[in-house]
């Protein structure tokens, strides 16, 4: 019988709530087709470490997935849970997708990989809110039988199955060393991060401040912004009336960075130079405004919102019997003022994520108004 405290479970047998549509698996299947391959297919995904043997996990289908999101409050989220939906949709395999959302809550969130084993799935997926407070509650999965395929930020230790991902220490090294580079070496910079306490930015940030040893930027603050546009344009509102002087933002999300451009704009102080993700908001920004703002310069790195699509199939490979590498990194795009406009997305809405499998029709019922 069906859990009622989690009503995101999909099911062949019963409709899907997919926005304001009802759609079986099935007829997702039909209604859309597989994701583009070729983006997936062409993009750098570097195996690391080890080999997990499938040989525990094998079993015969149908299967029951299970994704313990940590919340779902940006425009990432919501690309990456669509085309979750519709890989599952392609796969007759399964035949439950249930979806239970942390809601930024670390406790609520081991609470839900907790509740999902007690359904007898056969796999979790898993974007851990913290990497240190979910890694046992995977562990005890793991141990129970269950693929864990954790994805998208890090999670401790190796008590889990398979990791996908990019690296968010190695991005945020880049994006510091782009942000000294637009910078000269010199100057003093303000930085916005994602959700409170999330392994995500630890890493990055750790990464920008290594890049940045040895040269005279001044970090002036570090701010927690959680990946939202609007909370950090209030954030950053404060960070202008504190400092008069801020020569660079560094961002380890492009939401972040939009939101810190425009209370620049709202200040009357000129853009300068930011980095993050492959947020479309950030790009058509960038392209509006960069005539009348000699200093401002974009250096990002995508966060694919397919990386769900990888995990989903990696899960799948160990229930079907094939061995997949312990860890699969996926390689970002670098987007800058050199290159902006092949990524931009003039037509499309602001909080479209441009590194994506999804086509331009699914984007705009998306993120319709």
């Amino acid at each position: 019988m069906e859990n009622q405290n989690y009503p995101g479970r999909y099911s062949r047998r019963q409709a899907i709530k997919f926005g304001a549509t009802a759609l079986g698996l099935g007829a997702l299947a039909r209604a859309f087709p597989a994701l583009a391959d070729d983006v997936i297919s062409n993009a750098k995904i570097v195996s690391v470490g080890e080999t997990v043997s499938a040989a525990k996990y094998k079993k015969a289908g149908p299967f029951r997935i299970g994704f313990s999101n940590g919340f779902s409050g940006n425009t990432w989220r919501t690309e990456c849970l669509y085309a979750l939906k519709k890989e599952a949709g392609q796969h007759k395999e399964i035949s439950d997708l249930i979806i239970v959302d942390g809601q930024g809550d670390i406790a609520k969130q081991v609470n839900d990989i907790e509740n999902l084993v007690s359904q007898n799935v056969d796999a979790i997926l898993c974007i851990p809110n913290s990497g240190s407070a979910v890694a046992p509650a995977l562990r005890d999965a793991t141990k129970q039988g269950v693929v864990t395929v954790p994805f998208n930020l890090p999670i401790d230790g190796e008590a889990w199955t398979a990791y996908t991902g990019t690296d968010p220490q190695k991005k945020g090294f880049e994006l510091g060393k782009w942000l000294r580079g637009a910078l000269g070496d010199n100057g003093k910079i303000v930085a916005l991060g994602g959700l409170p306490g999330n392994s995500y930015t630890a890493a990055a940030w750790a990464g920008a401040q290594k890049a940045m040893e040895g040269s005279k930027i001044q970090v002036l603050s570090f701010k927690d912004a959680s990946w939202e546009e609007d909370k950090a344009k209030v954030i950053m509102a404060d960070l202008i009336a504190a400092y008069p002087q801020i020569d660079g933002v560094w961002c380890d999300g492009s939401q972040d960075a939009a939101g810190a451009m425009k209370a620049l704009m709202d200040a009357k102080r000129p853009l300068v130079p930011v980095c993050g993700d492959d947020y479309n908001g950030l790009l058509k920004l960038y392209d509006q405004q960069k005539a009348d703002n000699p200093k401002f310069n974009i250096g990002l790195l995508s966060e694919p919102t397919w990386e769900s699509v990888v995990a989903l199939r990696i899960a799948l490979k160990l229930l079907n019997g094939e061995d997949v590498p312990k860890r699969q990194i996926i390689e970002p795009q670098l987007i800058t003022s050199d290159n902006y406009k092949k990524y931009l997305r003039a037509d499309l809405p602001d909080g479209v994520f441009v590194d994506t499998g999804l086509t331009d029709d699914e984007l705009k019922a998306l993120f319709k108004s």
